[in-house]
């Protein structure tokens, strides 16, 4: 299984930086020192490898509060 993240829309996957961290065994995507240029919505892709089937997780909105 491989984990991806799309920031927005197709075809914007995340890529994986000094801030970014995808994790490939729970799929966990990390971000450290959230940015405005992260705010977005994220989905979560997953694909078998073997089957080559995917599923698309449900929209994660990411937002910034000013606290």
């Amino acid at each position: 299984i491989i984990y991806s993240w799309v920031f927005n829309e197709f075809p914007s996957f995340v890529a994986e930086d000094s801030r970014r961290f995808i994790s490939q065994e729970t799929g966990n995507l990390y971000i450290s020192k959230v940015q405005t240029s992260d705010v977005g919505s994220y989905i979560c892709l997953v694909k078998n490898t073997v089957t080559n089937a995917r599923v698309l997780s449900p929209p994660t909105p990411l937002t910034l509060r000013n606290d």
